[in-house]
């Protein structure tokens, strides 16, 4: 909480009001309220902290990580995004709902204006989107600096690529073996060469693969090239582990297995 609020004084912006663990590894915001209280920048504050995330994760990196997503905040991308993706799931079901009614033919006019709509809605969507994000990167690198930017922007792929990859094993495993699941956050990729290769193949695909026309974030690559002109001449703070900011990582990263376990146990006998 006191690093939540530091970073909050550095932007510029008031901080969180509540921090949201989950099991994955997510780090965002959004605001909770009514749409009035969004508009006028009362809405609750929150951050989406992704456990699996934090292994390894310096604390100038996750200031940096921090500092990007206030800049959500403070540019106030958060206070009506949620309208562009309520037009986006309506289109999208009144074009299932035309599909199912035979109506989705070259022929219908109406379903053809409905395609060249939500192309031309995408696009523009997507292209706010991307400079929504290109402008709260440069929050956090001004500062914290381009280094620990790209180390936190990094460092969060790789994680999910991990995790993922070791997540998706142990599952697996212990379904096998009628076993409740290992801690997932303590277990490390294999050692093998080509489960090595494959993950290092997955994470430099992410980084390098070019920005497209659909995408509603930029390239890492690209988000890496543009900070890289931004000036930081803020002095780094004390750049410690995250891990070293919670009372018990242990019970934390038990708990969210055994709530990874319940839910597969769930899926499992439905």
């Amino acid at each position: 909480w006191a690093l939540t609020r530091e970073v909050a004084q550095s932007v510029g912006t008031r901080p969180i009001d509540e921090i949201r663990v989950t099991p994955g590894c997510d780090l965002a915001v959004y605001e909770k309220g009514r749409f009035r209280e969004k508009l006028q920048d009362r809405a609750r504050r929150v951050l989406i902290l992704g456990v699996g995330a934090l292994n390894g994760m310096r604390q100038n990196a996750f200031r940096a990580v921090l500092a990007h997503e206030y800049g959500h905040f403070s540019h106030r991308d958060t206070a009506g995004g949620d309208v562009a993706l309520r037009v986006q799931q309506d289109m999208t079901k009144f074009a299932y709902a035309m599909a199912l009614a035979g109506q989705a033919v070259w022929w219908n006019i109406a379903f053809q204006f409905l395609r060249v709509y939500h192309f031309i809605f995408r696009r523009i969507t997507h292209g706010a989107t991307r400079l929504q994000e290109v402008m709260a990167d440069r929050v956090a690198v001004r500062n914290y600096g381009a280094e620990s930017f790209e180390e936190g922007l990094r460092h969060v792929i790789r994680r999910e690529v991990e995790f993922n990859s070791v997540a998706s094993k142990e599952i697996e495993e212990a379904a096998q073996a009628r076993r409740d699941l290992n801690n997932l956050y303590q277990l490390q990729v294999s050692p093998e060469a080509s489960d090595q290769q494959m993950v290092e193949n997955q994470i430099n695909d992410i980084i390098t693969r070019p920005t497209t026309e659909d995408d509603t974030h930029p390239s890492p690559i690209d988000r890496f090239r543009l900070a890289q002109r931004i000036v930081c001449d803020n002095p780094s703070p004390s750049n410690a582990m995250v891990w070293d900011l919670f009372a018990s990582r242990e019970s934390l990263t038990a708990e969210m297995s055994k709530l990874i376990d319940d839910r597969v146990k769930e899926a499992a006998s439905a």
